[in-house]
């Protein structure tokens, strides 16, 4: 058996490097998931897929009971055990974050209502617009809630109903979005719809817990939460990415000692930046661009992120809500909910259009009308899905 070696992402950071060794060192001695990774000699712990962790998910809970489970949206859960101290640790952050903010408002929480604490002022997601707006009005009265928690799919479609309806929601001070790739574009329709809330951004695995937050003074950035998780940018060949240099996110958790998570990838693309706020001395990230297990495949089945698409369904004023499957490799399914009395053809010719130039060929792009586009078991809305 070896002591597992340091990566280099972690050789430069004292903090990191010292966390890193303590918890690949116990792990490799105690923890039966990796004691089988050090007996194989290997230099290092390698990266970790969900695919791994999938197949051997009792072997990483160590005989420890589970507390959560990833919604398994579109793939096996992945189950998960913490201590109550390692729970503490996340709830600590989430108070952190909020003093960032300003402190805690009343809200209302408009999300998966299977996956998270119920309460008064939280209301499932699939529950259908007009009723969302009567619970954030009804909130908004009997408890003065201001602040909005929701997931970014979610969000859009309330901006929208906003704007379309004139609704008048200048009570709201904060907007708060989780779970979900938040996308940049997403501030301009939120400011429009909602012209007196903050907008605020967290980033969160359930196998690690919070991860990063956005930043309230240079928005563009994460915080990384680097007091618990050691995090890495990988480029394609394993090695570390440069400053601003996208890369796939791979963390450790340096305290859980139940269902340990050592070099474990997310499945998400970042970039390792500096934030130059001056006010939040922790590393950061930037460029969240998308989950790897929702980019589509080109022709030759090279991955292409699904955020470089997604403008052309966004800005169609032919529809309402959009969802892009791909069975096979140059094979589209486009699910669509339409807007009454638009003519649909020049949306099926601009989307004929670019898949050829995005994917090669001369791809099967089939169109499928919706009345509405459901989401996920985990309460989840997947713009893009690809089963190829």
């Amino acid at each position: 058996m070896i002591r597992p070696v340091v990566p280099e992402s972690f050789r430069e950071r004292p903090y990191a490097r010292r966390h890193y060794e303590t918890i690949a060192a116990w792990a490799a001695q105690h923890h039966p998931f990796y004691r089988r990774m050090a007996a194989s000699n290997t230099p290092e712990f390698p990266v970790l897929t969900r695919r791994d962790v999938q197949d051997d998910n009792e072997l990483l809970l160590n005989g420890f009971p589970e507390t959560a489970r990833t919604s398994g949206s579109i793939a096996t859960p992945v189950r998960v055990s913490w201590s109550k101290e390692r729970l503490r640790m996340d709830d600590d952050d989430t108070r952190a974050y909020l003093r960032w903010l300003g402190g805690r408002l009343p809200d209302i929480r408009i999300i998966a209502a299977a996956l998270h604490e119920a309460g008064a002022g939280t209301l499932d997601i699939a529950t259908p617009l007009p009723e969302q707006f009567d619970f954030i009005q009804r909130r908004q009265r009997e408890a003065g809630a201001c602040a909005l928690v929701t997931y970014p799919s979610n969000l859009e479609l309330l901006c929208r109903h906003v704007l379309e309806q004139g609704l008048d929601m200048s009570f709201m001070r904060r907007i708060v979005c989780l779970s979900e790739v938040y996308e940049p574009w997403l501030d301009e329709l939120a400011a429009q719809a909602f012209p007196n809330a903050a907008r605020s951004v967290t980033y969160s695995a359930v196998e690690v817990g919070a991860i990063a937050f956005r930043c309230p003074h240079r928005p563009e950035y994460y915080h990384v939460a680097a007091h618990k998780l050691g995090v890495e940018f990988l480029d394609e060949e394993g090695r570390p990415c440069r400053e601003g240099e996208p890369g796939q996110v791979v963390v450790t958790d340096y305290w859980n000692r139940r269902s340990t998570f050592i070099r474990y990838a997310l499945g998400d693309i970042a970039a390792p930046a500096t934030c130059g706020c001056g006010r939040i001395a922790t590393p950061a990230m930037a460029g969240i661009a998308g989950k790897v297990r929702g980019a589509l495949k080109d022709a030759a089945g090279r991955p292409v992120l699904f955020s470089g698409v997604s403008p052309l369904f966004r800005d169609s004023p032919e529809i309402r809500q959009f969802q892009v499957v791909q069975p096979a490799l140059g094979h589209f399914v486009i699910r669509y909910v339409p807007r009454a009395d638009a003519p649909l053809e020049p949306f099926f010719e601009r989307v004929r259009l670019r898949f050829a130039q995005v994917f090669g060929g001369t791809p099967r792009v089939d169109f499928e009308p919706h009345g509405q586009i459901a989401r996920s078991a985990g309460g989840k809305f997947h713009a893009s899905i690809c089963q190829a």
